[in-house]
């Protein structure tokens, strides 16, 4: 059952997804302070692959050096140029593409071509910008500053266990997905926390929402959760033989989690998804998804066609429904720039009334001229 018995008020208006000072306020208050999921350690397996991304503003490289993921400001101090441009590879030497400095995993000089140029060398002034990185499961997280909680105290407990847990053996990787959004990264977060528009824009691949009945909503400061079961029975029978046949045990669960600001995880039986919505202006943002899939317990052809079956379910599935949402996002942040009404939110949207608090209360907001909180991250 839902929380509340009666429909929300908005708590945002249209202005707080497209004012620049907004946008600010919620990178500066929300962001720069949390902890950022940027890629999986299945994306760097050995040593000397690296992944590189933008995030807030920054250029960043995740790099295996010696078995152990670091993350760096992808940018040279010798003379400010991009480490590497490329979005992924392998490169044993951790070195610049200009002119072939070399670091270690510390960011210090570990090399530097015709180095007796440079003397009296400045050793401190040649150091990259080193950030914090924690590993949960086999998801890389990195935080852009030093103070601030650890990854565990950042989740939560219970569910920095559950993520742990899901993206580790018996789940295998089997699609990462990446994809630019012209919207402000509230629209997309509030299209995942409520289920009312599934059966207008997901007919055929979701069907229609579930009844309330079996729905619980846990709502927090830090974050909020859903819980259900699966509820269509043709769906479910095929999900739990194919369980079965992968030594595992069937489990009608479903759970859909948010941890303040931008990270989402969808679980069940078969698959695991942790997907988030990075800020890159007022108006736009970019979606990063990981997908891992059910491999089983058991060996032999008959388990591994199973789980090869279950993959491609999987992946085709999951590439629907997020290829369905992404035309609706521009069309709300149209309708934001022009819209004159104050929004409304019933009881089946309430995760997205306690995300709207969270905001709120961490960033302001830009409508109602109240001061902002100084406070960081969630309560």
């Amino acid at each position: 059952m839902f929380v509340h018995n009666a429909r929300l008020e908005h708590l945002l208006r249209p202005a707080d997804y497209v004012d620049p000072s907004q946008y600010q306020a919620e990178v500066e208050r929300l962001f720069l302070p949390a902890w950022h999921l940027v890629a999986s350690r299945s994306e760097v397996p050995r040593h000397g692959d690296f992944r590189t991304l933008e995030l807030l503003g920054r250029p960043i490289q995740a790099r295996n050096i010696d078995g152990t993921i670091h993350a760096f400001l992808n940018v040279c101090p010798h003379r400010h140029a991009i480490l590497t441009g490329r979005p992924r590879g392998n490169d044993p030497h951790f070195r610049c593409q200009y002119h072939g400095w070399e670091y270690t995993a510390e960011g210090r000089t570990a090399r530097i071509p015709d180095a007796r140029c440079f003397r009296p060398f400045d050793r401190e002034n040649a150091q990259l910008v080193k950030y914090p990185v924690e590993l949960c499961g086999d998801l890389i997280f990195v935080k852009l500053t030093e103070n601030g909680p650890t990854l565990r105290e950042f989740l939560g407990e219970e569910f920095h266990r559950t993520l742990a847990a899901s993206f580790a053996p018996p789940y295998r990787p089997a699609w990462v997905w990446e994809a630019d959004i012209a919207a402000n990264w509230k629209v997309p977060i509030e299209n995942t926390l409520e289920m009312y528009h599934i059966p207008i824009v997901h007919p055929k691949t979701l069907g229609t929402w579930p009844p309330e009945e079996t729905v619980t909503h846990d709502l927090s400061g830090r974050s909020t959760t859903l819980r259900t079961v699966e509820h269509h029975p043709n769906i479910a029978k095929l999900k739990a033989w194919l369980v079965r046949r992968l030594g595992e045990t069937p489990s009608p669960d479903y759970t859909h989690h948010h941890t303040h600001p931008n990270t989402v995880y969808i679980g069940m039986d078969t698959f695991r998804l942790a997907e988030v919505f990075v800020p890159t202006s007022p108006t736009t943002c970019r979606q990063r998804v990981w997908l891992h899939v059910l491999r089983g317990g058991r060996n032999g052809p008959v388990a591994r066609a199973m789980a090869l079956l279950l993959r491609k379910l999987a992946v085709s599935t999951t590439r629907r429904i997020l290829t369905e949402d992404l035309p609706i996002f521009p069309q709300q942040q149209r309708g934001m720039a022009s819209s004159p009404h104050r929004g409304v939110i019933g009881t089946i949207e309430e995760r997205i009334h306690t995300f709207h608090e969270y905001v709120r209360a961490n960033a302001g907001t830009a409508h109602d001229g109240r001061p902002r909180s100084t406070q960081a991250g969630g309560s």
